[in-house]
């Protein structure tokens, strides 16, 4: 593979066309000082030259070491705006840069701020290797120009041809560099616009790719607009780890952090400058339309950015490949100033916490005070004081909240020495029977007898705990609703978190019964059963401890107002029936999924809330997107609900549009809300299993005949001679049944009710709400369709009368009359 020298000598004897020269007026120490002791790491050397892309506004920086695409150079190419034969010889003007006035330019509607200053960069490519060449694309021409500082020594001034090629020369030259053509070339290779920086004759041997894209991460402006690929392999910035807690310059705890201590500096005459906070949109380029909160320092300028702590150290991160990860981050218009300066101005840390901590400051405002090699500040006094007091505020808070924190985890994982880890029974079986049962490289390291236990923030709809086999702990669920209840009842005292260390306990002892039924043996299916039932028993004992609004109440408020409150309103009606719900709400979607968990008699169903202060008609009612919502969500149903449609109030009874075009699109009904109001009340009372309402909800019919079949609900014994149905069962019981439970459905078909006009739905309900009534003494099972009587009719007639109008009231002479007849 001929070196870029011998192919310029071959294109000088062939098609290339001399068009002008460089010349570089500069003695050779001069270069050999900047590149040791400006450029001394070869990384940063190359982060000149990608440097040199961003500020052409390039899109893209392909950066290729010596390995699998390239064997004996380095490549930096970008698709930034390139240069003609007067850039070219600008390029190599020595402390001029190109790049001043504001710094900060436009183009096609794109902001950058610039990065070169000081017109140097270019000899940082001498701490690589000693030839560097440009190729460049610019409008439709094609030119490359070399240098070779070997031939500086000895002379003040150096000329170099700037050489116009043939386009399929070009590409062939291009071409000719890579030992293995990259999957990114033919891209670049078609942009109307690039420059390709060759450096040649290396002086590394080594370039680890790790490293160089750790300085690229934290060094570069990564942005949307702007992205570096290293080896084929993207960039990104290493700060950006799943961090315990993440402030802005916005959060409480920081804004109070930075008044406290500029309060005590100003007292011991450390400051005299004043600190103001506001918020700016456009400062981060990331997303220019972001809020941003800052502070403001008279010295230091603007600064936003953010604290991250972490629950581990940041050292198993820094590695020889790798920079740091922990300490102070300042940036200046995009670029890491400080890579190997961690403490700044802090000279004793706490490094218990500063080593699980990062600070990052973006501080545009020190772009004057940066020296030539873009690693250093040169700060006057008072600007260091203000950075000084910044860092103590900042290590302050965050020691702090490192220590509370740690104080906490400690209080947790302490529960784990609590546990039963010699008990065979209650312990060792039920985690083998869960070990069993998990995929084998997830429990591969696990040690029972070692578990932690500790609190994380697992998720809404998970449950109370898990077992964490991978970080061999079990996981107490802190956003279960049974934990934030009783964390918020509990309080903050010692006493407090003791209890919740008993509250972990129970928490845990949730999945130990869940590996003891597996090892005696029940199935899966009835296990899981078992547990959802568990769980919805501890939801609902949340919301029971919860000191909640009066449902109805709050669902009449919010459906004048509508929106999200209403949703939310409608939400907690159907949850405190018994149905899981997922609220969601957002645009385009169902405001609610709601599913009847119930084994094999389950059902779900969207719901779609029009709260309005006025009467709902047929377009805002939307039943087409009610059936599109609906079948995106994978539910059996849809249902609108409104506090009133329009269409019925003069005749109640008619079919109007809306029903027909709730009929044509099928699988879509209408409810207003005094029908839920009423379904509600009748189940607090009278209990009814899910399964029992699904026709409620699901049929079709004008508001009116919806109320009627409510009705039957909330008075099921109106109209009803259960006297005679308790003797139809007291006698079956006797005698077909001969011991066993009683069909009722063959009592329903055989025994005159059905001749009634009654449906069978409305039977099993009046059949449940006699069950509640009769306090015990009548046992209904819906899933068998069987009931039996444990008591004679008459007695239990007599629990019946108390429990519908209390004991020693007399029973309406009407009522009585049915009964007894």
């Amino acid at each position: 593979m001929s070196s870029i020298s011998e192919r310029i000598k071959e294109l000088l004897d062939g098609p290339g066309d001399v068009v002008d020269q460089v010349s570089l007026d500069v003695d050779y120490q001069i270069i050999e000082h900047f590149s040791r002791h400006l450029y001394d790491s070869p990384n940063k050397a190359v982060e000149e030259l990608v440097a040199n892309g961003f500020d052409a506004f390039a899109t893209e920086v392909l950066v290729f070491t010596p390995g699998r695409y390239t064997v004996d150079r380095l490549l930096v190419w970008d698709d930034g705006e390139s240069m003609n034969v007067d850039g070219l010889k600008k390029l190599w003007w020595i402390a001029r840069s190109p790049k001043s006035g504001e710094r900060v330019e436009e183009r096609n509607g794109t902001e950058r701020k610039i990065i070169g200053k000081f017109g140097i960069g270019k000899l940082a490519s001498y701490a690589v290797g000693g030839v560097i060449s440009h190729l460049c694309r610019h409008h439709g021409e094609f030119y490359i120009v070399s240098i070779d500082y070997a031939t500086v020594r000895g002379s003040k001034r150096v000329q170099a041809p700037i050489i116009r090629l043939p386009e399929d020369r070009a590409v062939e030259l291009v071409k000719s560099l890579f030992s293995e053509l990259p999957s990114s070339a033919a891209r670049m290779l078609q942009k109307n616009s690039w420059t390709l920086a060759v450096v040649e004759e290396l002086k590394v041997t080594d370039l680890p790719s790790g490293r160089l894209t750790w300085v690229l991460g934290n060094g570069m402006p990564l942005r949307p607009d702007f992205a570096i690929t290293v080896n084929e392999e993207a960039v990104h910035s290493r700060l950006e780890k799943q961090a315990a807690v993440n402030w802005d310059f916005g959060s409480e705890e920081v804004i109070d952090a930075i008044k406290n201590r500029w309060r005590d500096a100003e007292k011991d005459g450390s400051v005299s400058s004043s600190v103001t906070f506001g918020r700016q949109t456009g400062l981060d380029p990331g997303d220019c339309s972001k809020d941003v909160p800052f502070v403001r320092f008279s010295g230091l300028g603007q600064i936003w950015g953010h604290v991250r702590l972490f629950d581990e150290t940041l050292l198993k991160f820094r590695t020889k490949e790798h920079g740091r990860s922990h300490g102070y981050f300042v940036i200046v218009r995009g670029r890491l100033v400080n890579p190997d300066d961690e403490k700044l101005f802090i000279l004793d840390p706490s490094f218990q916490t500063f080593y699980r901590s990062q600070f990052i400051l973006f501080v545009d405002d020190l772009d004057e005070a940066l020296l030539a090699d873009r690693q250093r500040l040169r700060l006057d006094e008072q600007v260091q004081q203000e950075l000084k007091t910044l860092q103590e505020a900042l290590s302050g808070i965050a020691r702090t909240t490192v220590e509370e924190r740690d104080k906490r985890r400690d209080d947790e994982q302490s529960t784990g020495s609590m546990l039963p880890t010699g008990s065979r029974i209650h312990y060792r079986e039920p985690i083998n029977a869960l070990l069993l049962r998990a995929p084998v490289e997830e429990v591969a390291d696990f040690n029972p007898a070692a578990v932690t236990v500790e609190r994380k923030d697992i998720g809404d709809d998970d449950p109370i705990s898990i077992v964490a086999f991978k970080e061999n702990a079990f996981h107490v669920n802190t956003r279960h609703p049974y934990y934030s209840v009783i964390r918020k009842r509990a309080g903050e005292s010692r006493a407090a978190r003791e209890f919740l260390r008993t509250f972990d306990l129970f928490a845990i002892s949730e999945r130990l019964l869940e590996g003891h039924l597996f090892n005696i043996g029940i199935s899966e299916d009835e296990i899981k059963e078992i547990i959802e039932w568990r769980e919805g028993l501890f939801r609902r004992l949340a919301a029971s401890y919860e000191d909640t609004p009066e449902l109805i109440g709050q669902m009449h408020t919010t459906s004048y107002v509508g929106g999200r409150s209403f949703e939310k309103a409608l939400c907690a009606v159907l949850e405190d029936m018994g149905f899981s719900v997922k609220h969601d709400g957002r645009s385009g979607r169902k405001d609610a999924f709601v599913v009847a968990t119930v084994g094999p008699e389950s059902y779900s169903f969207t719901v779609e809330a029009k709260g309005s202060s006025g009467d709902i008609d047929n377009a805002a009612a939307d039943v087409g997107a009610a059936a599109n919502h609906r079948d995106r969500a994978g539910a059996e149903h849809a249902l609108i609900i409104a506090r009133k449609f329009s269409g019925f109030a003069a005749k109640p009874d008619r079919d109007p549009a809306l029903m027909g075009e709730c009929r044509s699109t099928e699988r879509v009904s209408i409810m207003e809300l005094e029908s839920l109001e009423k379904i509600h009340a009748s189940v607090s009372r009278f209990s009814y299993p899910l399964p029992l309402l699904k026709d409620v909800f699901t049929t079709l019919e004008t508001p009116r005949k919806k109320l009627a079949r409510i009705d039957g609900l909330v008075t099921p014994v109106a109209g009803f001679d259960y006297m005679k149905l308790l003797h139809q069962i007291w006698k079956r019981q006797g005698s077909t049944a001969q011991g066993e439970a009683v069909a009722y459905l063959s009592v329903f078909q055989e025994d005159g009710w059905k001749e009634q006009k009654m449906e069978f739905g409305d039977f099993q309900r009046r059949l449940v709400a006699l069950e509640t009534l009769a306090a015990g003494r009548i046992q209904v099972d819906t899933g068998k369709r069987e009931i039996y009587l444990r008591q004679s009719p008459d007695l239990i007639l007599d629990q019946i009368q108390k429990s519908l109008w209390g004991e020693g009231h007399d029973v309406p002479e009407s009522q009585d009359h049915a009964e007894r007849s």
